[in-house]
């Protein structure tokens, strides 16, 4: 049975959730549900849930307010809920942390429940906590944030770029990094792609995202390849010649 707790400015956001969760996630209990982001705080540092489903926007302390109010040291895990694909998402996404869009669809919360369930840490890492509020406060100054690398035997924080190719490899990607270091992350190849696309990645063939600013040469011949910093020569599919040569010109 998973113990969760909800924080939620918006009492009818909170009712759908539970009602949801009652009738889709019969292995959720809601503890307790909190529309004052100040009240949830106080019962979260006297009690420890499973799981947290945490909204970002909030007025007076909003979702990343909650979490410096905790502290590093978050016993829980958490799942992000906001209307707004904008404002601290690509944070969330970059720290390598879970989060629904409302509202709630149904396969998504039973997706996110069953990613929890396969956890074997189901508490986040102070680390993590740590780069999540870093990337929070680089996006409000409009700065770069880092990319968390979760694999089995850690979580690397990188600027993203510091990444010179993804590569996929069936449902895992291969990520290639400055220092000559590899990393086999379980993350799709598309996933990489939306995360990355607006630090100039490009895709130039269905099994790599580059880095445009690694890449050294084009060669024409032989229907057109990358060549990389590393050395490394990834094809170019005939559909994204055009684009790519007016993205490096």
């Amino acid at each position: 049975m998973i113990k969760a707790v909800i924080i939620d400015d918006e009492r009818p956001s909170i009712e759908t959730l539970q009602w949801k969760l009652e009738n889709y996630c019969p292995e959720v209990v809601v503890e307790a549900a909190f529309d004052n982001p100040a009240e949830g705080v106080d019962f979260l540092k006297k009690n420890t849930p499973n799981l947290l489903f945490l909204d970002i926007e909030m007025p007076m302390l909003n979702g990343f307010d909650v979490l410096e109010e905790l502290g590093r040291d978050v016993s829980f895990d958490i799942i992000f809920t906001t209307a707004y694909d904008n404002f601290g998402i690509q944070a969330v996404k970059f720290s390598a942390l879970d989060y629904l869009l409302k509202p709630v669809q149904n396969k998504e919360l039973k997706d996110a429940i069953e990613k929890h369930l396969r956890k074997t840490n189901r508490s986040i890492p102070a680390e993590q906590i740590d780069a999540l509020l870093s990337n929070v406060h680089a996006e409000r100054k409009g700065k770069r944030a880092r990319v968390a690398l979760s694999s089995k035997e850690s979580i690397e924080f990188v600027d993203p770029n510091d990444i010179v190719v993804c590569v996929a490899s069936s449902n895992y990607t291969e990520v290639y990094l400055c220092s000559g270091a590899k990393r086999l992350i379980s993350k799709t190849l598309k996933e990489f792609e939306d995360l990355l696309s607006p630090y100039d990645f490009f895709r130039p063939h269905h099994s790599h995202l580059v880095n445009l600013n690694r890449v050294r040469e084009f060669v024409r011949g032989d229907g057109g390849y990358l060549i990389l910093e590393n050395k490394m020569q990834v094809a170019v599919s005939k559909s994204k010649r055009e684009e790519l040569l007016t993205l490096l010109s």
